[in-house]
């Protein structure tokens, strides 16, 4: 009997030691992703040329006299005509980053919506890294933007960003990737008088064709750029400068002020196009 007890004991203890150490091994599963991984967030500012506009306060002219005493912003220069924004507006997705090793980074499922007021854009979380640029499309997946707006979307825990708005009113055309709204003078005096309206409505189909691609921070011409370094539970944010002066230098606003696609194509085709060349580095 003492015998069978000790052998009963000792498997009993044996069980209870695999017990542990498969415990031990899940604990360690489940947390390898919070102690391998930080944060990335897009700092996007709404910009003019070198003037950055927040809200409707920022980079304001004092000597215009607009309507509703809204402010007017410097398009090209000071000598040149003046821009108002009103709905400065894109889809981000297709989001990748490129890893110092040479390996890029795909954030599937991370969908963001850049308005006028709001800079700081939460991506997702990160493996730990070295990273040196990043690459994205303005506009939305061919998969979601076949999706109807009363859909409820979720990235990476965090609700879609649903606008009315951006939805074109067709399933065959789904959303528009950009829209751009305001109003501009080009009065001598630039007092803001009569401003004439501009609408652009960009097509996602339009505006996802051309990818966004940074350049490599940390060397050649873009040596003084640091790199991203992301360590176990830290936050990088990429700061990028939304440059509606140089997209909008591509047309004349005088006579090319309105497109939603359809009207007016090639004037949506020409800003399409330029897209990819109104976002720079802030830092």
């Amino acid at each position: 009997m003492k015998k069978q007890t000790i052998i009963l004991l000792s498997a009993i203890i044996a069980i209870i030691f695999v017990s542990s150490l498969c415990m031990t091994s899940c604990k360690k599963s489940s947390n390898h992703s919070s102690a391998d991984s930080g944060v990335f967030y897009f700092h996007l500012h709404t910009q003019i040329d070198d003037t950055t506009i927040g809200g409707n306060t920022d980079g304001a002219d004092s000597n215009a006299t607009g309507p509703g005493a809204s402010p007017w912003y410097y398009l090209f220069d000071t000598a040149g005509p003046r821009i108002l924004l009103t709905v400065p507006q894109f889809y981000i997705s297709n989001i990748m980053l490129m890893n110092a090793n040479g390996s890029m980074l795909s954030l599937n499922n991370v969908v963001l919506l850049k308005g006028l007021d709001s800079e700081d854009y939460y991506c997702c979380k990160v493996p730990i890294g070295t990273y040196t640029s990043a690459m994205f499309t303005v506009g939305l997946s061919s998969a979601n933007n076949a999706l109807p707006p009363t859909t409820q979307f979720v990235t990476d825990g965090v609700p879609f960003p649903v606008e009315s708005s951006m939805w074109t009113g067709s399933t065959s055309t789904g959303y528009y990737g950009m829209i751009v709204q305001g109003m501009y003078d080009t009065t001598i005096a630039h007092t803001g008088l009569n401003p004439i309206s501009f609408n652009f409505e960009i097509p996602n189909s339009l505006t996802s064709a051309n990818q966004v691609s940074l350049p490599t921070r940390g060397t050649g011409a873009w040596a003084n750029y640091p790199v991203y370094v992301l360590t176990s539970g830290g936050t990088q944010y990429i700061h990028v400068l939304c440059d509606y002066g140089k997209l909008l230098s591509v047309i004349n606003l005088k006579t090319s002020n309105q497109t939603n696609g359809t009207t007016n194509a090639a004037v949506a085709d020409t800003l399409a196009n330029e897209i990819p060349n109104m976002f720079r580095y802030e830092q």
